[in-house]
């Protein structure tokens, strides 16, 4: 990716822009990397941190917000949650039915972003659900916490897992001239005004160009997370850090397994990614 700040106003050229990059990405990410044949062969596809971390699910109505093409949403109804997904992109949520309607696994979809939400769905949920990167694509966290906390029924619980805002920073241009350190090449810490991108090929499928390659997106750190979680009313009960993550997020990284990358050995420990486990006072 190549990087220049953003001047673009008003928001909704971001938007736009970044709509028209998911609705592109659906066919690719249907094709690619995703573990789509995995799941149609009857597996859940979900990362051992999520289905570790996030608890108990049978029984449960979970919400998964940003679900992109249902995944990871029909995901958890094979472990036997009853799942609503939303995403803004129409070809997502085309897909995500398709792939429910293929396989068997239930699942209820709707169009519309995040924000919206409240409007458009009614229903609380036991589980609401934020996945790898997806907040990045939000400008406005407070919001974003409202909308989960009006979701959750009381005692219920949010679950989210993310690239962490260190690794994000990491200069991500090509392998770093030495093997035991790393170069901080972009923002750590919160920034009101968006990134904008040149994505000209996805880590799904690195030989497809991608036609709308212009992209926005938004540094959230550690702070505006928990801070935005807490002023909704939600009680944190854990914050974790983790040396792995699910994407190659720059050069160094090395395959751990099907579902993460880690730093190789000789690299100092940092933490890749993050979980948040909350609940909504009963």
């Amino acid at each position: 990716m190549t990087e220049t700040e953003a001047t673009h106003d008003p928001m909704t050229e971001f938007d736009k822009a970044n709509l028209a990059h998911w609705e592109e990405l659906v066919g690719i990410h249907l094709n690619g990397a995703y573990s789509v044949d995995e799941f149609r062969s009857g597996e859940s596809v979900l990362d051992p941190l999520v289905t570790t971390e996030i608890g108990e699910l049978a029984g449960t109505r979970l919400l998964h917000l940003q679900c992109h093409f249902g995944l990871d949403t029909l995901s958890f109804a094979r472990l036997g949650a009853e799942v609503t997904g939303i995403d803004y992109a129409p070809r997502a949520i085309a897909a995500a039915r398709d792939l429910s309607a293929e396989t068997g696994v239930s699942g209820r979809f709707v169009q519309c972003r995040v924000e919206e939400a409240p409007d458009v769905v009614d229903e609380k949920f036991e589980r609401v659900f934020t996945s790898w990167g997806a907040i990045c694509w939000l400008p406005d966290l407070a919001r974003w916490a409202e909308v989960v906390a009006h979701f959750l029924k009381p005692g219920g619980i949010f679950y989210m897992i993310e690239g962490h805002p260190l690794a994000n920073a990491i200069d991500d241009s090509g392998p770093s001239p030495r093997k035991d350190a790393l170069l901080l090449r972009y923002p750590c810490l919160s920034q009101t005004e968006p990134m904008q991108w040149t994505q000209s090929v996805d880590y799904a499928d690195e030989e497809t160009a991608i036609e709308n390659a212009t992209i926005y997106d938004w540094n959230h750190d550690l702070g505006t997370v928990v801070t935005a979680l807490c002023e909704a009313g939600l009680r944190i009960e854990f914050l974790r850090e983790h040396p792995v993550i699910a994407w190659r997020a720059f050069p160094d990284l090395v395959a751990r397994d099907r579902y993460f990358f880690e730093l190789p050995e000789g690299f100092p420990p940092i933490p890749l990614s993050f979980s948040i486990r909350a609940h909504k006072p009963a």
